[in-house]
């Protein structure tokens, strides 16, 4: 046998291709050779998910922190404006999140928490301020066992002492934000119990309670963070960007009633409290002499100038 005989001998116990095959084989190759749609791997469309994410939230601060200048504290204030950070709930859960990385700092019973502020008064309003001036400015201690209080009013060099009151509508002491949880839904209830007798509408006499304690009692970053917590909870509340007093730019949660919006003023880059103020809105018969206030009005304005510990009455940090 040659070697041709050898090839057909072979061939012929192998089943021939027929037509049905070669297509069926075209097709796939055909398929294998057309160009493919490139897949992204899941890791990075997460990475880039992110990426736009963080560039908006970059952009909402930025737009924050580059709001267009308004007149200081004193006189009218600018219309509302909801700010790309959009909400007090927001707000608070950025300062909760800057407080976790600082340490909370409270005075021995023997020391003072100081505070000097500077306030205004619409001349427009009936009584007067003190003496008759708009703008005064007042240094106070409060002693860290909370057993007493001293005073120091502008242009003058004695400091007035009292003892301090366990009235918990006025209590700002260390002993009682010590005493404060700060969890916000259990602050939220301790301080509706211990503002109950305030004759206000229930979130109007928190909210108050509230802006006493920022104002006067310069709490710790954490609870400081979990009282901005609790405004944000409280029926009504809103936010807007404004200049306070001393023509810092800030971040207000306020809520209105009776014509009157009362605000606490935050830095929106720190979120340390800025004051806070008290505004004619209108919408409502108020009475005399607020009726005939233009609206945007500033009432009363207050700038919390600077705050810490010392060791004695007098001193100042």
């Amino acid at each position: 046998m040659n070697d041709l005989d050898m090839v057909r001998d072979l061939r012929s116990q192998v089943r021939q291709s027929d037509e049905s095959d070669l297509q069926g084989a075209r097709r796939r190759v055909m398929a294998a050779m057309a160009p493919q749609p490139r897949r992204i791997p899941r890791t990075i469309v997460r990475v880039a998910a992110v990426g736009v994410l963080g560039v908006s939230i970059a952009a909402g601060v930025t737009i924050v922190q580059n709001l267009p200048a308004e007149r200081p504290g004193e006189g009218t204030a600018g219309a509302p404006a909801w700010l790309p950070v959009a909400n007090a709930e927001t707000l608070a859960k950025r300062a909760t999140e800057a407080a976790a990385r600082q340490p909370d700092v409270y005075p021995r019973d023997d020391q003072w928490v100081y505070a000097r502020r500077d306030f205004y008064r619409s001349p427009k309003i009936v009584p007067a301020s003190p003496k008759g001036e708009a703008r005064h400015t007042t240094e106070m201690w409060t002693r860290g066992d909370g057993k007493e209080r001293a005073q120091r009013k502008e242009g003058s060099n004695t400091i007035a002492r009292r003892q301090g009151g366990e009235d918990p509508r006025r209590r700002f002491d260390p002993v009682y934000l010590r005493s404060l949880p700060l969890e916000p839904a259990v602050l939220l209830e301790r301080l509706r119990k211990d503002a109950k007798d305030i004759p206000l509408p229930e979130a109007q006499a928190v909210f108050g309670h509230v802006l006493t304690i920022l104002e006067e009692g310069a709490p710790a970053a954490r609870l400081r963070a979990a009282l901005y917590t609790v405004l944000s909870r409280l029926d009504g509340v809103g936010v807007e960007k404004v200049r306070d007093l001393l023509d810092r730019e800030g971040v207000g949660i306020y809520i209105d009633s009776d014509g009157l919006r009362r605000e606490v003023i935050i830095d929106p880059n720190t979120y340390v409290l800025l004051g806070g103020r008290t505004v004619y809105v209108g919408g409502s018969a108020s009475p005399s002499p607020y009726g005939e206030l233009p609206k945007g009005e500033v009432i009363f304005s207050v700038a919390q100038v600077a705050a810490g510990i010392v060791d004695q009455a007098g001193q100042v940090p």
